[in-house]
């Protein structure tokens, strides 16, 4: 896919537009709030993680309440017209092609090493995820956070340790763990996570960030890379979909990839809302995956984490991941990482009365997708309808698929506006809490003549 840092857009609209009625600006809804573990040390989580515990690490207990008992003698499987991946398994899933060094995508994914809320040893996978402090891996909130048995006081997982590349099939420790093992500082988690069955294992706060420390003063993703995490909240992609699975047939010595299709899902939110998810059909979920990245196809992009579903028999095997979005990603990044620059967009507008055009800029770390850039237009001016844009009395309002970071993103707009000595327009560009200057994501700008 070309990354061109300008694109251009022409859209054309032709129906006639009226002056909206005034309305009352509706209040910006809550800032979502995040929680943050005691400081944890991060040598002693080396020291414990051996290569022999390593090995017999159990994945990370499946949410009961996802999974669908199977019949007896049915067997395990993704009907074949749905196995997307080269080479895959019939659960759709192929192994990654070692080393593991070789490229980003495997480098920067690894097995997460813990104690859970009962004290047993258990794995998830996660991925280095672009921040300021370039320490943070993404995983899932149920690995770093539950409770031990029915009743049981929720406690933050203790021993965690990070394993980018991880290799147990290597013949040397050095190959194991080719970049070392990283042990947790902090962990940091939305405060709606509670960590309690049925609804926080398929909730859209399954997401969790942790924070590793440094390693003779290097940094995690200084040393392996890391993701560009994409705001989104779920919808229709290609992703591909990497982790450690470790329940029966895997082992979790293996990094695993599957290629999928994905749909939105509803998850559960407070106040009884629900919030947008991805679903796919194409792989199943097992222990062990829960944390693992799932990845733009053809950019790479860090979309979401693989937090729940079920490894059934064919038509009812699937795969859940929460999505890098408002309540789950932008809760703990804003605790996570202060100093990060995240959602800045920002926007120019410039035209004639013949067309109007506006240049998008992000800046900072993050990519967004489905991001809303409304032209505001004189009274009595004439537009209409064009794939991707909408026309609601003299706004128009433009879809942008995608926009990467130091991108610049041009759409431009043929119009039709009445004669006046001084015409202007305005126009501005959707942003979140996590914008540190929301000044600059409106602009009105004069008309010139032609």
């Amino acid at each position: 896919m070309s990354r061109r840092s300008t694109l251009v857009a022409l859209v054309t609209v032709s129906t006639a537009l009226v002056a909206p009625p005034v309305e009352a600006a509706a209040a910006p809804p809550p800032v979502p709030g995040a929680e943050v573990s005691p400081v944890m040390d991060p040598q002693r989580a080396i020291d414990y993680w051996t290569a022999r515990k390593q090995s017999r690490a159990d994945a990370v207990d499946l949410p009961e309440n996802v999974v669908i008992p199977r019949s007896a003698g049915s067997r395990v499987s993704v009907p074949r017209n749905e196995r997307l991946t080269p080479g895959s398994d019939a659960n759709g899933y192929a192994r990654v092609r070692k080393p593991y060094r070789r490229t980003l995508e495997s480098r920067a994914t690894g097995r997460l090493f813990f104690l859970d809320a009962a004290g047993d040893r258990r794995s998830c996978s996660g991925a280095v995820v672009r921040s300021a402090r370039k320490l943070l891996v993404a995983t899932a909130s149920h690995c770093v956070y539950g409770v031990a048995g029915r009743g049981g006081r929720a406690t933050w997982s203790e021993h965690i340790a990070f394993v980018p590349a991880y290799d147990g099939k290597a013949a040397s420790l050095r190959e194991r763990a080719p970049y070392g093992v990283w042990g947790a500082r902090r962990v940091y988690k939305p405060r709606s996570f509670t960590g309690v069955s049925p609804y926080d294992w398929d909730s859209i706060y399954d997401l969790a960030l942790v924070e590793v420390g440094r390693r003779g003063g290097a940094t995690l993703q200084g040393t392996v890379g890391g993701f560009t995490p994409l705001r989104n909240e779920g919808g229709r992609h290609t992703v591909a979909s990497l982790g450690y699975p470790s329940d029966t047939p895997y082992d979790g010595t293996r990094q695993l990839w599957c290629l999928a299709r994905t749909r939105p899902w509803a998850g559960h939110a407070v106040r009884g809302e629900t919030g947008g998810r991805l679903r796919t059909d194409n792989c199943h979920l097992y222990g062990g995956n829960s944390g693992g990245p799932w990845l733009t196809r053809d950019d790479g992009l860090l979309i979401g984490v693989l937090t729940s579903g079920a490894n059934d028999e064919a038509g009812h095997g699937y795969a859940v991941a929460n999505p890098l979005g408002r309540d789950s990603f932008g809760a703990v990044v804003r605790r996570a990482d202060p100093a990060g620059v995240y959602d800045a967009l920002s926007v120019e507008g410039s035209g004639t009365a013949r067309e109007v055009t506006a240049t998008v800029t992000m800046r900072g770390l993050m990519a967004a997708a489905q991001v809303p850039v409304t032209f505001t237009l004189p009274p009595g001016s004439r537009a209409g309808d064009a794939p991707g844009c909408e026309g609601e009395g003299r706004r128009v309002t433009c879809t942008l698929a995608l926009i990467r970071p130091g991108e610049s993103v041009r759409v431009s707009v043929p119009v039709r506006i009445p004669r006046d000595d001084r015409p202007s327009a305005t126009v501005s560009v959707g942003s979140t809490f996590l914008d540190p200057d929301p000044r600059d994501n409106r602009d009105t700008f004069q008309l010139a003549s032609r």
